[in-house]
């Protein structure tokens, strides 16, 4: 019983962090192109010609360059990284999710890390084998990294939203 709702809750996490993602990338994609939007209708459709007006445009770069770490953060899902535990429960919690869930989860890897490219030998990898596999894949720790980027973005889109505030009432 334990073990059902411990999978349920796992797999309940597994689509709320498919559908977070969504919703980063989406954000990304607004502010990024939005950004871009803004500047060219600032400056081409009002005629207005200061060049801090220009700082919308570098948010736009930014940002689309930040919507690149969204894709790192969200590779490995937090499922498989469960699978890495030292944890033995929960460990086995999360393979029991995996097998339950196969197809769908293990497909949102195999887009995320083949992409295109033939994923058979990830669906016919035992559970050492995906561990080692995994292992290799989160090196890096990507999910920290990106907060420590995020405090780092909410004062920039300040400081230019506040250059564009500047440049408007000019």
């Amino acid at each position: 019983m334990i073990r059902t709702m411990e999978t349920s809750a796992m797999y309940q996490e597994f689509v709320a962090e498919r559908k977070s993602n969504g919703r980063w990338e989406l954000a990304g994609f607004v502010v990024g192109y939005g950004s871009y939007l803004v500047c060219f209708w600032i400056v081409f459709g009002l005629k207005r010609e200061n060049p801090l007006f220009s700082s919308l445009f570098f948010l736009g770069l930014f940002t689309r360059f930040a919507s690149l770490m969204i894709g790192r953060v969200f590779l490995v899902p937090k499922v498989f990284l469960r699978l890495l535990s030292s944890d033995e429960r929960e460990s086995d919690s999360a393979w029991q999710t995996l097998d339950m869930h196969r197809d769908e989860i293990l497909g949102r890897l195999a887009r995320n890390i083949f992409g295109w490219n033939d994923p058979s030998e990830l669906y016919r990898m035992d559970r050492k084998e995906l561990c080692d596999f995994l292992k290799e894949k989160t090196v890096v720790n990507w999910r920290k990294i990106a907060r420590i980027f995020l405090f780092f973005y909410f004062p920039v889109c300040a400081f230019v939203l506040y250059l564009t505030y500047l440049a408007w009432t000019e």
